[in-house]
């Protein structure tokens, strides 16, 4: 083959090849093989004809592990072509629209210094490198759990729940913890019975009584407000 030849048909094969990224609109994100497939409409390149199924560019990938991530429907997506065949679309990442970037934990525009994973309902991972934060929390952040400058806080809407054969709280702890309406209901009955506790008379010289001492003020009962109605044990 001469040299002319060969460049015709490299020209030749080159044709209807596409190569770098384009832009490209999520149409299908529901995957029939569930390998994080979409479909897109890449105008640029197909007009208003979707792309076959592409496959993903992840970070990560391996068998039962890596990153899964979807874009939602309308998401704008970067698509590109193995080989430049179109018919071997590969979705490689995402784009954002005007006012389209996620917020942080504080409702303000993410900076430089944070890195933001949010879902589309608004469940969030924030790291901010700035105040040396990691913070957790759900769309209403009736939920969260913040780490910053020593400091671990967590919050509960309703109710938080620490389950584990055994909990210790502090690395030194050995004093096992007290069951307060138990101590409660102990403690009443010993200031009931000191209450109603009476010593029999006594005689001196065995005819002569003897002049009672002065009763002792009665003990006032425990209350339930020496226990606490937000901490509970089993």
């Amino acid at each position: 083959m001469s040299l002319e030849q060969s460049v015709a048909t490299v020209l030749e094969r080159q044709t209807d090849r596409f190569y770098g990224k384009y832009r490209g609109l999520v149409l299908i994100n529901v995957d029939p093989q569930n390998q994080g497939r979409i479909k897109a409409v890449v105008p640029e390149v197909l007009g208003i004809i979707p792309t076959n199924f592409c496959l993903p560019c992840t970070p990560y990938a391996g068998t039962l592990a890596g990153l899964f991530t979807v874009p939602m429907i309308g998401t704008g997506v970067w698509i590109e072509f193995e080989a430049g065949d179109v018919n071997r679309p590969i979705w490689t990442g995402c784009w954002w629209g005007t006012a389209q970037v996620p917020i942080n934990e504080l409702g303000l525009p993410s900076q430089f210094t944070s890195k933001v994973l949010r879902t589309d309902t608004g469940l969030m991972i924030s790291l901010d490198d700035a105040v040396q934060s990691i913070t957790f929390k759900d769309l209403a952040g009736s939920n969260t759990m913040s780490m910053q400058l020593g400091m671990v806080l967590v919050q509960g809407k309703a109710f938080m729940v620490l389950d584990a054969p055994l909990i210790f709280h502090g690395q030194a702890a050995i004093h096992p913890a007290v069951l307060g309406d138990q101590l409660l209901l102990y403690l009443n009955q010993m200031v009931l019975m000191f209450n109603t506790h009476v010593h029999p008379g006594e005689l001196a010289l065995g005819i002569l009584p003897v002049v009672p001492v002065p009763p002792l003020p009665q003990m006032l009962p425990a209350t339930p407000a020496l226990i606490s109605f937000k901490n509970f044990v089993e």
